[in-house]
């Protein structure tokens, strides 16, 4: 008899999924989520005790011709996964459905973090923090449910409601893992009066709890898997949102022993390549994202800078955030390129950590080669508990170097443990003190570094060195030596804010090599308060004293680009290959944070351009890298010395939203005259107009975004030889305008998707000596 009851019992074991566990029966299992359907939006309890939930997923927004499946993947610990982008992908079920509550709960899944959202590095200690969300149906105020997160630098964290109290376990020393596979195992023992948090199959913090305690059922409130149900909110999204793979997620009615949470964590998941967890180019439907621009694929960015060429590969960092459209959890995302069009995304370069000089924000930097050639990144190290180690600023310089000089990419970097530059008492404005910019004179390394003045306006710092090695155990042999603002204009305007963002440096020369002068960009900040252009002067350096003088034309700043704040936030590269100056910028889409979020996305960067100086000296003139021309593919139209009426004609046969035109226009009279494009009808077009008799360019759309300044922008563009040379680069909603090889416009369209007309236009007489329409090819093909 004995014996028949064994193989029964034998029997009914080998029908239970082995997710479960060794020993835990299946009637313990509440939730199985195995996320092995591969594609669809809907999951499947593999336990069968709920129905078939709707994975929610946001790239629905009207921008995109088709819904989008979530991003499911085949790798896993066992079969496939799922990956949650951060932003919108979430389960749920309603508390009708299933309802948490009893003496006993084990959660166990395993999880893959792509990046770790910033908190207040207090919030834990006062009991305020706000955990991303792996599983939760809560609400504290009743002291209901359970939630089961992680706060900054993968810290876990798991809370519990008893009706009468709300008890919080975080782990000490466990942390997850960023990018790699991780078991997790929560554990609520009513009975015994404890609560455990298991890390790969390792006890990682215990508490306890009254005996006899039961969770509360939070009866009002769904069972989020990825979301937390009372995240912060803003208007680009939620924060608190998993960001990463998720697999094998399975919820018990029990409390599993240790034995049986070994067992469940005794795999050997392998390593995850970057493009299975990285961020995808999965956003090419959206009409308004650009397609032969650079940039991360999803999600938000900031100014691309630190470029820097080594052994065949150029780089170019950003301000990225991975985890949704928004200003937060900003680390360095690193893009490679082999010729500055074509530009990958690889993995972040540097990411805030715990116990170093960047716990809280890899904010914008510079990048050098040392004396041997290696590349050193110099970045803006955020610390916001800056006071407890006896700094005046959470903004300070710190220093990383590559990991592997062999590796082609540079994809790992090693972050320095102590600071390059600490600010100090004297040196600029106390927390201003970000954007460096590094250059080499001779024998010695030069450092601008944003600041602001006492009297209130903006300057750069200037710091030099006659040092600047990687050595071999770890360290960089530097001696920063401060030598003061470089330079602060008189009476300065709030216009040009209170603190100078991004400053650049540099000698430039004309085309004839005969001038050289010295180039300062500004960009002044805050945006709330100043014009955030890219503004320049041209002068002198002095090396000795280390002072920028103006030359007498440049009592105020001007521009190389008149656009309405899309080309801001500048960085340059004199390039090894070319030997000319490339310019890198963000290009702002301007768009309302709700309409970002839905997106997917937020900003790109310009195309490569490079700067020198007129033929007199006196102005720096901006023009597309002549690489940039290699994307151009199919010939549209090409016309030579027609008239206006002539050329319209053969433009109504021309469409698309990835082109682009050159038109060589010459005026017979002192009229305005210029170009529309991604137009349809009277009023809804983009217009770049020249104005003969003042000698000025403009730019309009009729389809600016709502958070933008201006519709109009207007500066000025001599004729040569009486004739007008535009060329426009359209990609999507970005137009980027050329004149006369001299200034820039850059102009962001959100025309319907038809509007795609071309059309020149005058008030008289206008010679059409050469226009030409190309197509343009994406860099993601």
């Amino acid at each position: 008899m004995k014996k028949r009851l064994l193989l029964v019992f034998l029997a009914l074991m080998l029908l239970i999924p082995s997710a479960y566990g060794e020993t835990a029966e299946e009637n313990d299992v509440l939730l199985y989520l195995s996320f092995d359907e591969g594609q669809g939006a809907v999951i499947q309890d593999q336990s069968g005790h709920l129905e078939d939930a709707n994975i929610q997923y946001q790239y629905l927004a009207p921008a995109y011709t088709d819904p989008m499946d979530p991003q499911w993947r085949e790798i896993g610990v066992k079969g496939g996964s799922l990956l949650f982008e951060g932003a919108s992908t979430y389960v749920a079920y309603a508390p009708e459905d299933i309802c948490l509550s009893g003496n006993a709960l084990t959660i166990s899944v395993w999880v893959a973090p792509r990046a770790f959202e910033w908190d207040d590095p207090n919030a834990a200690p006062s009991g305020i923090a706000h955990l991303t969300t792996i599983i939760g149906q809560y609400y504290k105020p009743e002291y209901q449910g359970i939630l089961l997160g992680y706060q900054r630098f993968g810290r876990l964290c798991f809370e519990v409601g008893t009706g009468d109290d709300w008890f919080t376990l975080w782990t000490d020393e466990g942390r997850l893992q960023r990018n790699a596979w991780n078991h997790i195992a929560a554990v609520f023992d009513g009975d015994e009066g404890r609560m455990n948090l298991y890390l790969n199959g390792e006890n990682a913090a215990t508490t306890r709890v009254f005996p006899d305690s039961v969770i509360e059922p939070a009866v009002r409130e769904m069972l989020l898997i990825g979301k937390n149900g009372y995240g912060e909110q803003i208007a680009a999204g939620n924060y608190q949102m998993f960001s990463g793979l998720m697999d094998e997620l399975c919820l018990y009615d029990t409390a599993l022993s240790e034995e049986e949470i070994a067992a469940l964590a005794d795999k050997a998941p392998g390593e995850i390549p970057y493009e299975e967890i990285g961020l995808e180019n999965i956003l090419t439907g959206d009409v308004f994202k650009t397609q032969y621009h650079g940039g991360p694929y999803q999600h938000w960015m900031n100014e691309p800078h630190a470029p820097v060429y080594y052994n065949g590969m150029y780089h170019l960092f950003f301000q990225s955030n991975s985890i949704g459209t928004y200003w937060r959890n900003i680390c360095w995302g690193h893009l490679v390129s082999e010729d500055t069009v074509h530009w990958r995304q690889i993995q972040d370069a540097i990411v805030p950590m715990e116990n170093s000089v960047v716990p809280d924000g890899v904010w914008s930097g510079g990048a050098a080669l040392d004396k041997n050639g290696v590349p050193i990144l110099f970045f803006t190290a955020g610390n916001d508990s800056y006071r407890s180690i006896g700094l005046i600023s959470n903004q300070n310089i710190g220093a990383a170097y590559p990991a592997d000089l062999n590796d082609p990419e540079l994809t790992e970097w090693i972050v320095c443990d102590e600071l390059a530059i600490a600010q100090q008492p004297g040196q600029g404005k106390a927390g201003e003190f970000r954007d460096s910019h590094i250059w080499k004179e001779g024998d010695d390394w030069y450092m601008l570094i944003c600041s602001g003045t006492e009297a209130g306006g903006g300057t750069a710092l200037l710091y030099v060195t006659d040092r600047l090695e990687v050595l071999p155990d770890g360290t960089i042999d530097m001696d920063w030596q401060y030598k003061g603002p470089i330079f602060e204009m008189e009476n300065q305007s709030v216009v040009y804010g209170t603190s100078w963002e991004l400053p650049i440096l540099l000698p430039l020369t004309n085309k004839a090599g005969t001038i050289t002068r010295y180039a300062f960009f500004i960009t002044p900040a805050p945006a709330s308060i100043a014009d955030n252009k890219v503004y320049y002067f041209l002068g002198d350096f002095d090396k000795e004293t280390g002072k920028f003088t103006p030359d007498a034309d440049f009592a105020l700043p001007k521009l190389v680009d008149y656009g309405g704040n899309v080309f801001t936030g500048p960085s340059v590269l004199l390039d090894p290959v070319t030997g000319k100056v490339d310019v890198f910028s963000i290009m702002q889409d301007q768009r309302p944070g709700p309409e970002q979020a839905a997106a997917g996305w937020a900003h790109s960067i310009g195309l490569t351009r490079n700067i020198f100086l007129n033929d007199e000296g006196t102005s720096v003139c901006i023009v597309p890298d002549e690489r940039v021309y290699h994307l151009l593919d199919q010939e549209l139209l090409s016309l030579e010395n027609v008239t206006m009426d002539e050329a319209n004609q053969a433009l109504e046969a021309v469409s698309g939203d990835l082109l682009y035109i050159k038109a060589v226009l010459e005026p017979q009279d002192q009229q305005n005259f210029g170009l529309t494009c991604k137009a349809q009808g009277r009023r809804n077009y983009t217009s770049f107009t020249y104005y003969t008799a003042k000698g000025t360019m403009d730019g309009f759309t009729s389809n600016r975004a709502k958070d933008a300044k201006a519709s109009v922008v207007e500066g000025e563009v001599p004729l040569k030889d009486g004739k007008l040379t535009m060329e426009i680069f359209i990609d999507r909603s970005l137009v980027e305008g050329y004149f006369n090889s001299d200034k820039a416009i850059s102009v962001r369209s959100y025309a319907d998707f038809a509007a795609q007309q071309i059309k020149l236009f005058a008030d008289g007489e206008v010679q059409v000596d050469e226009l030409k329409v190309y197509t343009v090819s994406s860099i993601y093909q």
